[in-house]
């Protein structure tokens, strides 16, 4: 009988575990680096750094050189050593990228991540590539469960 009552126990700890580690998954940071075309390297991050980025397609600004392509990655945290559900709402992602155009706001894209498997350090990065974004302010908008997070990018093109 005691041992019915440790493997119950142990059961109950392990379903608990489980569905709180689906309970934290969140976003934590939104990065943007501009692929750098003339020396092939990325940028700092532009996130929050006060950056000139008018022209940024031929160089000018901040970038130093040609960059219309924009490598964003996005980290997650969860339970160490988990793994997420991929077919629970709440424990997938939702990425929009937005840019405001002459003609409008036009998404560039949307994306679900979901099935994170969390290492030893509770987190895990995902990442894509925006071409032919330099020219337009864009904002990146990820979601999952409670959590949320905005990037803007004030990109400019003209005289």
């Amino acid at each position: 009988m005691p041992r019915m009552m440790v493997a119950a126990a142990a059961l109950a700890a392990a379903c608990a575990m489980s569905s709180g580690a689906w309970a934290q998954v969140a976003v934590t940071d939104i990065r943007a680096q501009l692929f750098l075309e003339r020396s092939g390297k990325l940028s700092d991050n532009l996130v929050g750094a006060n950056k000139a980025l008018h022209n940024t397609v031929i160089g000018e600004g901040d970038a130093g050189e040609p960059a219309d392509a924009v490598l964003v990655t996005l980290v997650f945290s969860g339970a160490r050593n988990s793994k997420s559900s991929d077919k629970i709402a709440r424990d997938l992602a939702s990425i929009t990228v937005k840019q405001q155009a002459k003609t409008g706001e036009k998404i560039l894209l949307r994306r679900v991540y979901g099935g994170f498997l969390f290492g030893e350090s509770g987190r895990i990065h995902k990442a894509f590539l925006l071409d032919n974004a330099t020219c337009a302010p864009l904002e990146i908008e990820v979601k999952v469960g409670k959590s949320a997070r905005t990037a803007k990018l004030d990109f400019s093109c003209g005289e």
